[in-house]
């Protein structure tokens, strides 16, 4: 979770949970109120404590939920706003892990999530970047939000960092078009946008994740025909043939319904 910041000076904004469930329910309950002005005071420090602790909790399936039904999310979204990447790094995460449940899917997305988290794809920081390309995978798996992300505009940074020299970025952000690419018009639109040969390179590349995943977008992408013939062009035919010889179950079941479709 990176560095864990220094607590305030100030006592009465110390911020304590019990560790049961029902201590940090109740905790939860009575100071998020009082967090959710805090976290948008100038105070980095306290703002990264408390991005850092819901990003903790919200690893656990139980308190996904509970956590944006108490408003969390009026406290993190804004702050993946913030001048201070290492805030933005931790609000990410902690939206990153919230948007694993279905129903904050579509609450994230009500309530402005998909555009702060696009916003947050043209940050520098490659840390930022991964955890936002995540939330945003995340988000997508949901078929409403796969049309509002192209529509909001999250296909064209994403296709920019499925390129990104850091692999940990490239996977989430193939992750996330490989689930926008369920969509017929996403589908078409990732081609246009010069996604098919950054996936086909990380398809490529040596790196077992990345591959998994760009396996998996090729295999969406290529039920389109115009995709079909810009991929046998790019030499996607004789990558995905590679890699249906992989010692990995998942890339050749991915691979091999790649070349089926572009053998059709």
């Amino acid at each position: 979770m990176g560095n864990r910041s220094s607590k305030s000076e100030s006592k009465d904004e110390e911020i304590t949970y019990e560790d049961t469930s029902e201590g940090f329910s109740e905790a939860l309950r009575i100071n998020l109120a009082r967090l959710i002005v805090y976290a948008q005071s100038a105070d980095t420090g306290l703002q990264r404590e408390v991005a850092e602790r819901l990003a903790n909790e919200a690893v656990k399936e139980d308190r996904q939920q509970q956590i944006v039904e108490l408003d969390g999310l009026k406290l993190l979204l804004p702050l993946t706003q913030s001048a201070d990447s290492e805030v933005q790094r931790l609000a990410a995460h902690a939206l990153a892990n919230l948007s694993v449940n279905a129903e904050n899917q579509i609450t994230m997305a009500n309530e402005g999530g998909i555009e702060m988290l696009i916003n947050v794809l043209d940050t520098r920081n490659e840390h930022v970047q991964r955890q936002a390309a995540k939330s945003l995978a995340n988000l997508g798996v949901n078929v409403a939000n796969k049309a509002k992300i192209a529509q909001l505009g999250g296909i064209e940074p994403l296709v920019t960092l499925a390129g990104s020299p850091y692999p940990g970025v490239a996977v989430e952000a193939v992750a996330a078009l490989a689930n926008l690419a369920v969509n017929d018009d996403n589908e078409s639109a990732i081609a246009v946008a010069g996604g098919l040969d950054p996936i086909l390179k990380a398809a490529a590349s040596g790196n077992m994740e990345l591959q998994s995943q760009a396996a998996r977008a090729m295999r969406n992408l290529s039920v389109n025909e115009d995709n079909k013939r810009m991929i046998r062009k790019l030499g996607g035919v004789q990558i995905m043939e590679d890699l249906a010889d992989s010692d990995n179950e998942r890339i050749q079941q991915q691979a091999k319904r790649a070349l089926n479709n572009l053998r059709v």
